[in-house]
């Protein structure tokens, strides 16, 4: 069966007394693969519901995130802190499965949550990265150790990411979440480019560095002498 049956099902069967839920992950864009969990947003009007479940439901594994109206807003709190949008992404843009009331007025507000994406950085979060990503360059550019390489290549197109989404005001993802963010900012010279690199077989080096340094640039440039970190 179609995953959306089966989370539809799944809220059926086992919170038929929810008064919403939501469908969101990489299912609900239609991206689901083999391995695919589902994530499934589920509201309580009243109770004090607020769990994170994982189980297996008719061959899929389930991620359901059991919530009220008072444990969302403090969970879009947490992600406020750190830029990182889970359960906002879930709820703005995944499939209304059920709506026994709060629905539609709960998806809107996570709609507009996301819209009016994670705060600025502060000039010390910005240099603070501008640091750590030169730091990074610089492993970059002077490894000669395969090995070594990859995994630096990895911090820097982390890292470049980052940076290049927080300058957007965009909100920050893990994993292959952080392709989809980049996504999101197609009229960006800097996220084609990492996603074109992301992409390529070879994964060279120095195009990474070329792009990252390119970002960094962008945002006040190469910092490494004279950086201090807390007070002398």
């Amino acid at each position: 069966m179609d995953p959306i049956t089966i989370a539809r099902s799944f809220v059926e069967e086992l919170h038929a007394g929810a008064d919403a839920s939501i469908l969101g992950g990489s299912a609900a864009l239609g991206r689901a693969t083999s391995t695919s969990d589902l994530d499934i947003a589920i509201l309580y009007e009243g109770g004090n519901a607020n769990y994170a479940e994982t189980v297996r439901y008719r061959g899929w594994i389930v991620e359901a995130f059991v919530h009220t109206p008072a444990s969302l807003d403090f969970w879009y709190e947490k992600e406020k802190a750190v830029r990182c949008a889970v359960i906002g992404d879930i709820c703005a843009r995944g499939l209304l499965l059920t709506d026994n009331g709060p629905g539609k007025t709960w998806q809107d507000q996570a709609r507009l949550y996301m819209e009016q994406g994670p705060s600025p950085l502060t000039d010390g979060e910005r240099d603070l990265r501008r640091y750590d990503l030169s730091c990074s360059l610089d492993d970059l550019i002077g490894s000669t150790i395969s090995a070594e390489t990859f995994a630096i290549a990895s911090e820097v197109f982390h890292q470049a990411a980052e940076l290049l989404l927080l300058q957007h005001r965009m909100w920050l993802g893990k994993g292959k979440w952080v392709v989809r963010r980049l996504e999101q900012i197609p009229h960006d010279k800097g996220a084609l480019e990492l996603l074109a690199w992301a992409a390529s077989g070879g994964k060279d080096q120095h195009k990474l560095v070329k792009i990252a340094g390119d970002i960094l640039k962008n945002n006040g440039g190469y910092s490494m002498e004279g950086f201090l970190r807390g007070a002398r």
